[in-house]
């Protein structure tokens, strides 16, 4: 039984890879935003392919909150959101987006406690 564990922890040692420092410095991240990705999808779909005239030019999502049919505060609570979301995707801007996620969260606790005592 000894044999066998150790057997196995050899095969385990001998089969690890160490991570090559080298490597890690020359990989580039690249990262996506789905959110953009997504709007340009809608944009390609509705109104390319199906010729609605609200969904042409729409390559990013910003484009897409500009031409929604919503009141200035949802437009620019969802730009914030969105703005968030895009510098969490940046590496450098990191501690930005963790600043920004903390103020969204006070402030949907703020509200949703206003509203708990508007409407109990």
């Amino acid at each position: 039984m000894y044999f066998l564990w150790l057997l196995c922890s050899i095969s385990y040692i001998a089969n690890a890879q160490l991570p090559d420092s080298n490597a890690a410095e020359n990989k580039t991240e690249t990262t996506t935003n789905f959110m953009d990705l997504q709007a340009n999808v809608y944009g390609d779909i509705f109104g390319n392919m199906m010729n609605i005239e609200e969904f042409k030019g729409i390559e990013d999502f910003t484009t897409l909150v500009n031409k929604m049919d919503a009141t200035p505060e949802m437009k620019a609570k969802l730009t914030e959101q969105y703005q968030a979301y895009n510098n969490s995707l940046d590496p450098q801007k990191k501690e930005l987006a963790k600043t920004q996620f903390n103020t969204l969260l006070l402030k949907a606790i703020q509200e949703g406690q206003e509203n708990e005592k508007q409407n109990p």
